[in-house]
């Protein structure tokens, strides 16, 4: 008779938990998302703030102004290119992606007066982080919408399992536009920063748009350096720049320096060499630049530079920087094989980073400053109350 009864119990509870567990789910799911997107509102109405204390500096307009202005710029949005018909669509991607930088300095130039262009760059950079911080926390909070709506707590559970990925990629995006506001290089900055160390005192000229080319003898090899003209925000033209060495000079192999990202359990800053162009997809000028090249039977060999993933975007660490001089010995093994000419590039974002040695030496001065100062403020959070209270 008991067990009959325990039978009907849990029976009973087994249909109460059909109908209340995903309610409680659904509960769940919607406490985590609602205060993750609360953190990220936050860390997006931090980000506008600086842009805002910055170009009101620099600006004729009134607070309300510049604030409907950076209202407006915070809806840009970029238009994918049609690919039905593949061919041609890395020319549309160029094309767009040139555009969408461009309506940005617009922009920075329009709101702005007496600026710099390594400022004007550097905003327009900062803006374009802020902007895709902005999109992100807009994007959470319409599948939260979603959710509520629906009452579809599967849908909150695929967003739960992303959370760890986003939380990096908007911390490194929030970090970035720190960074450029600042001039501090960050971690996609080692390739320029080595190349302007291999530059040296050497001449160096604008060879391309926003791209600088430097020419000198390394251990009786011809060697032509590219990179991003600095120390504004630049990316550069690299294929067009190589194409124009090419075009006067029988070059034996292409050498490209940048950051790579790392697996959990590699060591931030090793160095790794292997085969290939070594540049980040943007704007279609990797596919340019190996397709010339390929097609040239031209040997094409990288060294990279291992870092998280949001590393690149983050002011640049102590361990990335110390690996200046194992990526020096890596070019060097590269440059063994070269019979007379060869071009290295040092690939990234040149935010902070000058075209000489010189320039570079500043550079790192400012990535040890930073560094340092983040260093005490970690000592400082770990004190005891007493500490704090007291001091030491």
């Amino acid at each position: 008779m008991f067990g009959s009864i325990f039978d009907i119990i849990g029976f009973l509870i087994f249909i109460a938990l059909i109908f209340v567990f995903p309610k409680l789910m659904l509960y769940q799911i919607l406490t985590l998302l609602n205060a993750k997107v609360k953190t990220y509102e936050e860390m997006t109405n931090k980000a506008q703030k600086s842009i805002f204390k910055k170009i009101n500096k620099e600006t004729k307009l009134t607070g309300k102004e510049l604030k409907k202005n950076l209202d407006r710029i915070m809806e840009h949005f970029v238009v994918e290119p049609d690919a039905v018909d593949p061919y041609g669509v890395a020319n549309k991607i160029r094309y767009i992606t040139k555009s969408h930088d461009k309506s940005l300095d617009y922009f920075v130039g329009e709101v702005t007066t007496g600026i710099s262009e390594e400022e004007r760059k550097n905003l327009a950079a900062s803006l374009m982080h802020t902007i895709g911080l902005y999109q992100i926390t807009k994007i959470i909070r319409h599948f939260i919408e979603l959710i509520k709506q629906t009452k579809n707590f599967q849908i909150g559970m695929i967003l739960q399992i992303q959370l760890p990925f986003i939380d990096k990629q908007m911390k490194g995006l929030y970090q970035s536009i720190q960074a450029f506001i600042n001039k501090i290089p960050v971690g996609d900055c080692i390739g320029p920063l080595y190349a302007a160390n291999l530059i040296g005192k050497d001449k160096v000229k604008e060879i391309d748009e926003q791209t600088v080319m430097a020419k000198k003898k390394i251990e009786g090899k011809e060697v032509f350096i590219l990179k991003a003209k600095g120390p504004a925000a630049n990316l550069g033209e690299i294929d067009n720049a190589i194409r124009k060495i090419m075009k006067n000079n029988k070059i034996d192999k292409v050498i490209t320096v940048d950051a790579s990202g790392k697996l959990e359990g590699e060591k931030t800053g090793t160095v790794a060499e292997g085969v290939g162009f070594a540049m980040n997809p943007r704007g279609g000028g990797k596919f340019f630049a190996e397709s010339y090249l390929i097609e040239k039977s031209i040997p094409l060999e990288a060294v990279a530079i291992k870092m998280k993933p949001e590393g690149a975007l983050m002011p640049m660490s102590k361990d990335i920087l110390k690996s200046l001089s194992q990526v020096n010995e890596a070019v060097k093994r590269s440059l063994k094989s070269v019979k007379k000419k060869a071009i290295v590039v040092g690939v990234g974002v040149t935010v902070g980073v000058g075209n000489s040695k010189k320039e570079a030496e500043i550079a790192e001065k400012r990535i040890d400053n930073y560094n340092r100062k983040e260093e005490a403020r970690k000592k400082k959070s770990k004190k005891g109350f007493l500490d704090k209270l007291f001091g030491e």
